[in-house]
């Protein structure tokens, strides 16, 4: 894809529901060697990794630690919905209808101290809410991203 357009493209981490029951190799070394094979950079979407921990019963700081963060272009945020399995456990769905919880946020900031500012994009694709909340969470994300890097954030109208 990458010759046909000529361009480098970003491969997103997904948010994952189901596990395979064994594996050689993790989901942060898989990126790695895609990234490796292809040259392609990477889309870190901090709410999947989020959703996928808590669906997995994984640190999702540690599954952070080994993110291949020279290959990240690019950051997305977006909120998740709470829901169960058909055993009645707890089942995050990344959902994009919701703003972006603060635990996702905190996540954030440790992956904005790793990377230093990043290009990010708050997804909320479904159930929009009017523009001012949209703005507030554009204005959230980029509070948290100068709180990372150690500067005070002024909102911009520049989202």
């Amino acid at each position: 894809m990458q010759s046909a357009l000529r361009r480098t493209i970003l491969l997103e981490n997904p948010s994952t529901y189901v596990a395979f029951a064994e594996t050689t190799m993790g989901e942060t070394d898989f990126l790695s060697e895609i990234v490796r094979r292809t040259g392609c950079g990477l889309l870190l979407d901090v709410n999947n990794v989020f959703v996928s921990a808590a669906n997995h019963g994984f640190d999702p700081y540690r599954h952070l630690a080994g993110f291949p963060f020279a290959a990240v272009g690019e950051i997305h945020l977006a909120g998740y919905a709470d829901d169960s399995d058909d055993a009645g456990l707890p089942l995050l769905i990344d959902a994009h209808d919701s703003p972006v919880r603060e635990a996702v946020l905190a996540l954030y900031r440790e992956a904005v101290r790793r990377l230093g500012p990043t290009p990010t994009l708050v997804e909320w694709d479904n159930d929009l809410p009017a523009w001012p909340t949209l703005l507030g969470e554009a204005r959230r994300a980029e509070r948290a991203m100068a709180a990372a890097v150690g500067h005070t954030a002024e909102p911009t109208d520049a989202v």
